[in-house]
């Protein structure tokens, strides 16, 4: 995955629906994520005419200090640690993308994972990423998955490699059962994920990961998640659904 040197318009190869995408279509017409009327087609945005101007691309970010980088990955930061070597998000975390992360989590709609992948996969298509080696999620310990019954970040990683005809690979497990990161600080959350995560996979050489996640707040979480597989040879690419800006800004 080569560093992006700008937004390609959409309707490359790369970003054609396969037949089979065409023909569900035809069977099961796709709605628009936002209000739910039915759609011409599944190829691009979920989105009708009058969503689109709901939607807030984020683009690329920063993950060492939180810049906007629209378009860009280089950040004038310089820092030397580099876990992720770019962050990529589908919208920032407004109200009608808030709502879909909250249907897919807390209220059991999976069928969300499939669309929100595939519109992942459209947007970073776009903004000239080559494909992955690889793609993976952002694991959840054994207890919380049980509970919920699935991992939202597992459902749209899947639905992302389909889109962009690569595999997808489990390499990481969470052992640590961790307090959730939406109820404490910036500091704490670095803390509290710390040795979350072993490696339990096998990548070639030079693996080129994209690790994704649905929502990206501080970032301890999806950081400590690439530490680990960069420490077994591979270089990861991070991509979330949401960027909660509002987190950053407020934690300091």
């Amino acid at each position: 995955m080569n560093k992006p040197v700008g937004c390609r318009r959409a309707g490359s190869a790369e970003i054609t629906p396969s037949w089979w995408d065409s023909f569900l279509h035809l069977l099961y017409p796709e709605r628009c994520l936002f209000c739910g009327v039915i759609l011409s087609s599944n190829a691009g945005r979920p989105l009708c005419t009058g969503c689109e101007e709901k939607y807030s691309p984020a683009g690329f970010i920063c993950p060492n200090c939180g810049n906007l980088l629209g378009s860009e990955t280089e950040c004038c930061c310089q820092a030397k640690d580099k876990k992720l070597r770019a962050l990529f998000a589908l919208s920032f975390y407004k109200k009608e993308m808030r709502g879909l992360i909250h249907d897919l989590k807390y209220h059991g709609r999976r069928s969300l994972a499939r669309p929100l992948g595939r519109w992942l996969g459209f947007e970073i298509s776009k903004c000239g990423f080559d494909f992955p080696d690889l793609v993976t999620a952002v694991p959840l310990h054994k207890r919380r998955e049980q509970e919920r019954g699935f991992n939202q970040s597992v459902l749209i990683a899947r639905a992302t490699a389909a889109f962009f005809n690569r595999p997808y690979r489990n390499l990481l497990v969470r052992t640590k059962d961790t307090t959730s990161q939406t109820t404490i600080s910036r500091l704490e959350r670095r803390e509290n994920i710390r040795g979350a995560f072993n490696y339990a996979g096998s990548l070639p050489a030079g693996a080129t990961l994209l690790l994704i996640d649905d929502v990206y707040s501080t970032g301890s979480t999806m950081k400590e998640a690439a530490a680990v597989l960069k420490q077994h040879g591979a270089t990861v690419y991070g991509a979330v659904i949401a960027y909660n800006f509002g987190t950053r800004l407020s934690s300091g």
